[in-house]
């Protein structure tokens, strides 16, 4: 029988993957225990590597493993740093010392690595050499090759437990519409805003233009053409409501324009998605405008109402996720929810 930290598992893997897991948790010492990686883990189990994402990211959300990211240089593949958050990788261009080149990196360039936290947690008297001890990760675990396979969106939205209670404190603010009618208004932007920010590739703050106020203007720090971050683009615009009745179809005209506006003169790539997030559930209108609007210009605008943000924190969900299914909505115009159809999980 495997140890209780591994029954997480149980609805990913079977009983005799679990503890073939665990004999290669067991197995791993020195550097090893801190070079865990998919492709590892995948032939470790003979599963495949959007399996073995999971498997690995769910055992970093139960503090079985951390983290970190290794960057490799495309040029001479010399392992550059190792940092622990997305947000520490180098934007911009910069100077390899092992080849002299001046290099941009990109997805296919970081590679995902993890430890085990506690050792001890594993039955005692199992630790023994292996033969993979010190074996450098390879290429099949570039972050560019796991999002490929489907696991961009648990990699770039994973909150601690603290910070998801702080969002319900957050959420609790904008239930309780206390204080002046701009600190009423102010708790659903402040809401949104630390929500995106949770995000280690956007940066989220409200900004003016010369003819709008943006409730909520998010960057993409890591754009790629592929996944969620390829919907919402290099740049997208947030409008909240704070009302306590069912919000205007007219909010979903009134952001397509704003966007319109952004991409006026010839900058037809400026902004290439919108979200309208109100306290109260949108009208269907909404959804028929935002397809009318993505089939006349391919801008994707979506809603998000209270009520979902509020699952998103009690189920401990997935903000990524959730964007992708309702553009997918959108795009597809499709009636069938795809979370029930069980295309989605948040």
């Amino acid at each position: 029988m495997y140890c209780s930290h591994l029954l997480i598992l149980q609805e990913i893997l079977s009983e005799d993957q679990i503890e073939k897991l665990e004999e290669f948790f067991s197995t791993q010492i020195g550097s090893a225990a801190e070079n865990i990686t998919v492709s590892k883990v995948k032939k470790a189990l003979g599963i495949s590597p959007v399996i073995a994402s999971k498997v690995l990211t769910k055992c970093k959300e139960a503090g079985i493993l951390t983290a970190a990211y290794a960057i490799r240089c495309p040029e001479c593949h010399m392992l550059l740093k190792r940092v622990e958050s997305i947000a520490d990788i180098p934007k911009g261009s910069f100077e390899c010392y092992g080849c002299d080149e001046s290099i941009e990196i990109t997805p296919a360039d970081i590679e995902i690595i993890y430890a085990i936290v506690d050792k001890g947690v594993f039955i005692d008297g199992q630790w023994h050499e292996c033969e993979n001890s010190a074996r450098a990760v390879v290429r099949e675990d570039s972050m560019e090759s796991i999002f490929l396979a489907g696991g961009i969106n648990e990699y770039l939205f994973c909150p601690t437990e603290a910070q998801y209670v702080k969002l319900g404190e957050l959420y609790e603010s904008v239930a309780s519409r206390r204080g002046t009618t701009k600190d009423v208004g102010d708790t659903l932007e402040n809401l949104t805003i630390e929500l995106f920010n949770l995000c280690p590739v956007f940066r989220a703050a409200g900004i003016r233009t010369t003819t709008n106020q943006i409730d909520c203007c998010v960057t993409n720090k890591m754009f790629v053409n592929y996944g969620v971050l390829n919907t919402v683009g290099e740049r997208f615009f947030i409008e909240c409501k704070n009302e306590n009745d069912t919000p205007s179809g007219g909010y979903m005209s009134k952001l397509h324009s704003i966007i319109s506006n952004s991409n006026a003169g010839g900058k037809t790539k400026c902004i290439k998605f919108g979200i309208i997030i109100s306290k109260k559930k949108g009208p269907s209108t909404f959804k028929s405008l935002a397809i009318k609007d993505y089939l006349a210009d391919g801008i994707i605008m979506i809603s998000i109402c209270g009520d979902e943000i509020k699952n998103l924190i009690d189920t401990r969900g997935n903000l990524l996720e959730l964007i992708d299914r309702k553009a997918s909505e959108i795009m597809m115009d499709a009636t069938t929810n795809l979370k029930e159809a069980g295309l989605y999980s948040e």
